[in-house]
C-alpha cells in the first residue's frame, strides 16, 4: 500500500468541508475518514492531534470505519519510537473505484483502491470518430471484465470519468470534446446503463490539477498554476488560495486555449496559435520516429536523441512557446508553484534553463519571485487517481450512509 503526501491545507476539488449539515458524528466519521484516504495510512496519534478530538473518541471512529471494511489498523514495529508502538490506520483496498479516460484514439480503463493505489488498467484503441454510445459501451465492456478480477468481498464506489472538454460537472453533460468530436452528450448517464453504477464526471485537467496539488508536486501549495499535456491535446487548471479555480459556469482552467501566437496554427478546438496549437505532442513523437508511444517511450526517446537537429528544433519551439505562456501566467495567477505534467515534463528535465530564460523574458521581474517551476510527480497514475476521486465522493462524505456496490 502506498503513502501519499501529507495533505495541507484544503483539497480544492475534493473538499468535503463544504458539505451539506450532516450531523456531528457523521461529520466526525467523513473527517477522518478523509483523513485516512489523502494520508493513505496514518497513525492513530497523529488522526487525533490534526482533526482535534480526544483519544477515545478517534478510537471509537475508527473502530466504526472498521467494522465496515472501510479502514484497517496495525500496530507498528516501534522502532524509532518512543515509548508504545503507535497503531496506524489505513484505507482498506477493498473498496474500489472504476476510473474511465476516454482520449484521442484510446480509452483507459482502471481500478483504484480507497489508498489510492492504483489495482489494474487496461488501455485500448478507440476507433476514430467513436461515438459517445459506442465509447460508453466500449468502456462497459471493460469494466465489467475487470469486474470479474476483484476479490468477491470487494465493495465499489462508484465509477468517475475524466472528459476531454466542457462538461456540466452537476449533470454529468459533455458540452463539447473537441478532441473526440463529441457535443451536448449525456456521457455519464449512457455509461450507467451499461455498468449499473453510479458515474460522476469532470474534466480531465480540473481532475489532475486537483490530485497533484491534494497528493502530488503541488502538496502544501495554496495557490498554483498547473499545465498538463496529453494525446490529444494541451490543458490546465489553477488553484487559488487553496480553491480550484472553477469561474462561473465551471468551464475555467482551459489554459491550452490561451492565444499566445499569431500563427494560424490551430488547435483542436479550432482557435489558432493557441498553446495546444503550438506544443503538440505529435511532433515530438515524429520527430523521434515513433508510433504509438506513452510517454515514457517517448521520454527515453527525447533523452537519446534530443541534439539532434530535427527534434532539437521541435524543443526549442515548444519551450519558446511554453516559456510565453507560463510567463503570462505567472503574471495573472502569482502562484507559489508551477507544476508541468505530462508530455510537458521532458521539456523542463532537457531545456529548464532555456525554459526559465523564455518565462524571464515574458514576464514582470516580480511575478518570478519566490516561483517554483517543478515537473508533477504523480506519473501515468495522476489522471487514474484524480479521477477515481469522483467515484470516492459520496463515501468520503458519508461513510456509513454510502451504498455500495458488491463486486
Amino acid at each position: 500500500m502506498n503513502t501519499r503526501h501529507s495533505p495541507s491545507g484544503r483539497n480544492p476539488s475534493f473538499d468535503s468541508s463544504s458539505r451539506p449539515n450532516f450531523g456531528v458524528r457523521q461529520a466526525n466519521l467523513s473527517h477522518v475518514l478523509t483523513l485516512v484516504h489523502q494520508y493513505g495510512r496514518i497513525k492513530r496519534s497523529d488522526m487525533t492531534m490534526i482533526t482535534g478530538l480526544n483519544r477515545s473518541t478517534v478510537l471509537d471512529l475508527v473502530t466504526d470505519l472498521q467494522s465496515h471494511g472501510l479502514v484497517t489498523q496495525t500496530r507498528t514495529s516501534g522502532v524509532g519510537e518512543i515509548g508504545r508502538p503507535s497503531i496506524e490506520v489505513a484505507a482498506s483496498d477493498s473498496i474500489v473505484g472504476f476510473v474511465v479516460i476516454p482520449r484521442l484514439g484510446e480509452i483507459t480503463v482502471g481500478i483504484v483502491g480507497l489508498s489510492g493505489r492504483v489495482i489494474s488498467r487496461k488501455r485500448q484503441v478507440l476507433p476514430p470518430g467513436a461515438s459517445p454510445e459506442e465509447t460508453a459501451r466500449l468502456a462497459g465492456d471493460i469494466i465489467n471484465d475487470l469486474r470479474s478480477t476483484l476479490d468477491p468481498r470487494a465493495k465499489i464506489a462508484g465509477v468517475g470519468v475524466a472528459a476531454p472538454g466542457q462538461v456540466r460537472v452537476l449533470i454529468g453533460d459533455v458540452r463539447w470534446a473537441p478532441s473526440l468530436g463529441w457535443r451536448e452528450t449525456s456521457f455519464a448517464t449512457i455509461l450507467a446503463t451499461h455498468t449499473n453504477l453510479p458515474v460522476l464526471l469532470d474534466n480531465d485537467a480540473s481532475l489532475a490539477c486537483a490530485a497533484e496539488q491534494t497528493f502530488g508536486a503541488g502538496a502544501g501549495f495554496l495557490n498554483m498554476v498547473f499545465l498538463i499535456g496529453v494525446p490529444g491535446g494541451l490543458g490546465g487548471g489553477a488553484v487559488v488560495n487553496g480553491e480550484l479555480l472553477r469561474g462561473h459556469h465551471g468551464y475555467a482552467g482551459e489554459l491550452g486555449h490561451m492565444r499566445i501566437s499569431d500563427s494560424e496554427n490551430k488547435d483542436y478546438s479550432g482557435i489558432p496559435g493557441t498553446l495546444e496549437a503550438m506544443v503538440v505532442r505529435e511532433e515530438l513523437v515524429t520527430a523521434v520516429s515513433l508510433g504509438d508511444a506513452d510517454d515514457e517511450q517517448l521520454f527515453d526517446a527525447l533523452r537519446e536523441h534530443h541534439h539532434e537537429p530535427e527534434v532539437s528544433s521541435v524543443l526549442d519551439r515548444h519551450v519558446h512557446y511554453l516559456g510565453r505562456a507560463i510567463g503570462l501566467l505567472l503574471v495573472a495567477m502569482n502562484p507559489e508553484v508551477v507544476v508541468l505534467s505530462g508530455f510537458l515534463e521532458i521539456h523542463l528535465e532537457l531545456r529548464k534553463e532555456q525554459l526559465l530564460a523564455e518565462i524571464q523574458s515574458q514576464a514582470l521581474p516580480f511575478a518570478l519571485e519566490g516561483v517554483d517551476i517543478r515537473p508533477g510527480s504523480m506519473g501515468s497514475n495522476l489522471l487514474l487517481v484524480g479521477t477515481a476521486e469522483l467515484s470516492f465522493q459520496a463515501l468520503l462524505q458519508d461513510p456509513l450512509g454510502c451504498e455500495l456496490t458488491s463486486a
